[in-house]
């Protein structure tokens, strides 16, 4: 999963719409946008500079990018 700061929202309209573009992104199997945390969780196999054009599509701004993986045991 990445890890994203989007900067620039200000209400659950702005997330919403956040998440909408993000997921219509080829290769995004999931989109998670917090408000509180301005923060964005996406899941899947696309670019992420394709991710970014979304979010700047959208109006809005990635302030910096977080690879987290997960760990199988």
């Amino acid at each position: 999963m990445e890890q994203y700061t989007v900067t620039g929202m200000s209400c659950a309209a702005c997330s919403a719409r956040v998440e909408k573009a993000v997921s219509k992104v080829p290769g995004v199997s999931s989109c998670s946008v917090s408000l509180l945390t301005n923060s964005m969780g996406v899941e899947g196999t696309a670019r992420p500079e394709d991710i970014i054009a979304a979010v700047e599509e959208a109006g809005f701004y990635l302030q910096s990018i977080k690879l987290v993986t997960k760990i199988g045991i």
